[in-house]
């Protein structure tokens, strides 16, 4: 049985979402490996760029669309940094421009190619064009662009141009008049990614209805989805990425990414190279230690630790239903067991707080993989971010399924119910003592109000 007949989602079968999908001229990904693709909107999923200009091998960060559509439709799909073709400044035409050392995305095609990812997401591609170029020259470079991604059998997202500029951040909003229409340029190029959708596999996400401020004749964004008028908060990058998410479901299957319980471990030497490395994944018994501010039941061969001003009760719940939708009507268990979390206080900083830590001791250059099914109850107040991570404190390497916002910077976690799962990008063991960790960052002096759980938590070599 080959991967694309096992299986079906919701009910439906593979080769009947195929047909569903053709009839909207989109098509079934070769796989479910995604390349974020664009300038410093797209970096942002990773942090920060290296002196050659690519996005570095750790720190997948909150404040990226796609890591939320993939935690809110289930991990579906992989993201890795090698696959992630996004530097701060570029526009897209093939060349260097302005005497900076700013390639052009159209420079980077064949790299995005060489990755063989079946699923390209094109992340506001013309952001820095309406510093010096015109609609007709960013339509130009971009239909060579897409010509050549679509052309290569990948599917393509593009998120269109976000709004820029902001009521708090006036300085970023384009420009409209006889001498310099940016706004104008804005728009047409915009309007002109729009007609794109539906065509050859082509999926344009309209950006600007979620995130504009539709009553501004400035074509700014609406208060609290930028963090400067550029790039978007953690809340903007939410909103985007549940809009991507409901596509995914539609595309890709279901797969099994959780553990399959404490049996998933090596027994045998040599007959299961791949075990699981921690213990107890979905949180059996009580015999974990709650550490400083923690209370009730944690499960065994789990600890905490919380920051100052951060209380957490812990507890050991089971529920048939989230936001409303019972389990039932899902591709899962009727019920699930968790381990629950309910933060409290007033945080006296930004460190994180630990609220699940596990010691792993892989093999150094073991390839791991941390996975987490997640759920946060609506209210969330006081937090810039969740985030599940594998961490060796002595080199301070970390591979991130979600990061959280720079130090200092107050930029809330959503106050939606959320669900789904957290999935990092494979990270090769630096040392033989490492951390399976779930922090939450607060936002200093702010009152905390959390309720989280978590179930099927795990690092292992084939998640």
């Amino acid at each position: 049985m080959t991967a694309r007949q096992s299986g079906a989602q919701g009910g439906i079968t593979d080769r009947a979402l195929d047909t569903k999908l053709a009839t909207r001229n989109l098509r079934m990904p070769a796989n479910n490996r995604i390349a974020v693709f664009g300038p410093s909107h797209a970096a942002q999923h990773f942090a920060g760029t290296n002196a050659a200009g690519d996005v570095p091998t750790l720190l997948g960060q909150t404040v990226g669309a796609v890591h939320w559509a993939n935690f809110l439709s289930g991990g579906r799909a992989v993201l890795e940094p090698a696959d992630m073709i996004a530097r701060n400044g570029e526009w897209t035409g093939p060349m260097l421009w302005n005497g900076i050392d700013y390639p052009g995305l159209g420079s980077r095609v064949d790299r995005l190619l060489a990755t063989g990812v079946g699923h390209v997401v094109m992340v506001a591609p013309t952001a820095n064009d309406r510093n010096a170029w015109s609609a007709a020259q960013s339509i130009a470079n971009l239909t060579g662009i897409v010509d050549r991604i679509v052309g290569a059998g990948m599917l393509l997202t593009i998120l269109l141009d976000y709004p820029h500029g902001a009521a708090a951040y006036t300085a970023m909003r384009l420009s409209n008049t006889a001498a310099s229409p940016q706004l104008d340029h804005w728009s047409v190029v915009n309007r002109w990614l729009l007609t794109l959708h539906g065509q050859r596999g082509i999926r344009a996400v309209d950006t600007p209805a979620i995130l504009g401020d539709l009553t501004s004749a400035e074509g700014q964004a609406m208060a609290g989805v930028t963090i400067d008028g550029l790039h978007l908060s953690t809340q903007g990058a939410y909103q985007v990425g549940r809009v991507l998410a409901r596509e995914w479901r539609r595309i890709y299957p279901l797969g099994g990414v959780l553990p399959f319980g404490q049996a998933e471990r090596a027994g045998q030497a040599g007959v299961n190279p791949a075990a699981a490395l921690s213990t107890q994944p979905y949180f059996g018994g009580t015999g974990g230690t709650l550490g400083s501010g923690a209370t009730g039941q944690i499960g065994t061969g789990w600890t905490t630790l919380l920051a100052a001003g951060v209380s957490g009760a812990y507890a050991k719940v089971t529920t048939s239903a989230f936001g409303g939708r019972s389990y039932l009507d899902e591709d899962g268990p009727p019920t699930k067991d968790w381990q629950q979390v309910t933060l409290s206080g007033t945080a006296n900083g930004t460190a994180d707080v630990i609220l699940l830590r596990q010691t792993i001791t892989p093999t150094i250059g073991d390839v791991l993989r941390a996975i987490a099914e997640i759920e946060v109850d609506p209210g969330t107040t006081g937090l810039s971010g969740v985030g599940l991570y594998l961490f060796h404190s002595g080199s301070g390497q970390q591979i991130r399924a979600f990061g959280t916002p720079a130090t200092g910077l107050a930029d809330p976690w959503p106050a939606q119910g959320m669900a789904g799962i957290m999935r990092s990008p494979r990270w090769i063991a630096d040392s033989t003592q490492c951390y399976l960790q779930l922090s939450a960052k607060p936002i200093s002096g702010a009152t905390v109000a959390a309720t989280i759980r978590v179930r099927g938590m795990a690092a292992g070599k084939a998640l």
